[in-house]
């Protein structure tokens, strides 16, 4: 009678079975509602992507070995995530790396929140809101990680090593694709399927925020005649995918094998700082900016990224693709592709 007390007016829009099912739920929470959340928090790894997956199974092992043990989701309180985020610090580790962390955690909470809780009809087995009390950390300014246009010219007219399936020389070639086609991440570039090559341009949904976009992340990169060569070198002779990266490498061995290669070029090729393969898309944007002079605007669609300001505005305009194209033309032509297409297309 106290659970059909607390429904209140809501207890008459419910079916018998559906009030059945409330006051089972209701008389288990009574004897206290348990959750691992270490436990919970590896399981959300199967759900996810493989990078997105791995990381939360990441999250579980930090959190196993701060805690020492299973925890309690109720325990998961404002101060266990200071704790927890001095602990990361101690260890050492980068703030956007411990911001990462923190991300996940509060992900995975609200998501466990989503799961074993129904506000409508008034079962809460997760009362706690620890990160409404709980500051994430700030993240530090984003460290520039361009290169200028001088070191992309060496890059691209890098020779090949004497060795075969040199992780240096396939790290030179992806850099140099990925910014050829507008700063296309890795997993973009691994996964593409055939189809994506409409024959001037490649269209693909951007994988990293496709499930977060009403429009899928969709992009379209015009290919400039100076890379077909390139890009025609890496092309699946078996028309699986348009690239063949998948027939040597998983996902993750590929994505590893850029990273490694990338730390050689580097070592042949130094830079004022530190540059990455992401840097290949970091470049696309300045050089896209600082040398055609582009209105920043214009970087941002040939990025493909989202305004938060402009999202109903944009669901009005109709994108002018020739237009994208033709400053994605200007940027590519700064660069020399004659070498890199030549000798290795």
């Amino acid at each position: 009678r106290k659970y059909v007390v607390e429904l209140g007016v809501a207890a008459d829009s419910l079916t018998a079975a559906e009030l059945a099912d409330y006051l089972r739920k209701k008389s288990k929470d009574a004897h206290g509602f348990r959750l691992d959340f270490i436990e919970y928090t590896r399981s959300l790894a199967g759900c996810k992507v493989a990078k997105t997956g791995l990381n939360y199974n990441n999250i579980a092992n930090s959190l196993y070995e701060y805690y020492g043990g299973a925890l309690d989701i109720a325990d998961v309180t404002a101060n266990f995530l200071r704790g927890y985020e001095e602990w990361l610090r101690g260890k050492g580790l980068a703030q956007g790396t411990i911001n990462g962390y923190m991300s996940l955690v509060k992900s995975s909470h609200n998501q466990a929140k989503l799961d074993y809780n129904d506000e409508e009809k008034g079962i809460i087995r997760i009362s706690q809101s620890p990160f409404s009390k709980y500051v994430m950390p700030k993240p530090a300014a984003p460290m520039p990680r361009a290169v200028d246009l001088a070191t992309l010219q060496k890059i691209a007219d890098l020779d090949d090593e004497p060795r075969l399936n040199s992780v240096r020389d396939l790290a030179r070639d992806v850099f140099m694709l990925s910014f050829a086609l507008g700063g296309i991440n890795a997993v973009d570039l691994y996964t593409l399927p055939p189809t994506a090559d409409k024959g001037d341009y490649i269209e693909y949904n951007r994988r990293k925020t496709k499930d977060r976009r009403l429009d899928k992340a969709l992009y379209r990169v015009h290919i400039h005649d100076a890379v077909r060569p390139l890009i025609d070198r890496w092309r699946d002779p078996f028309g699986k995918r348009l690239f063949r990266f998948y027939l040597r490498r998983t996902e993750t061995s590929f994505t590893m094998a850029i990273g490694e290669g990338v730390s050689k070029v580097e070592a042949t090729i130094p830079y004022t700082r530190h540059y990455t393969f992401y840097s290949a898309r970091h470049t696309y944007a300045s050089l896209g900016y600082n040398s055609v002079r582009l209105d920043k605007y214009v970087i941002h669609e040939l990025l493909n990224h989202t305004d938060g300001e402009m999202k109903i505005t944009d669901r009005y305009i109709e994108r002018d693709w020739q237009k994208l194209y033709d400053a994605h033309d200007k940027i590519i032509e700064l660069v020399d592709w004659t070498k890199i297409c030549k000798e290795r297309g």
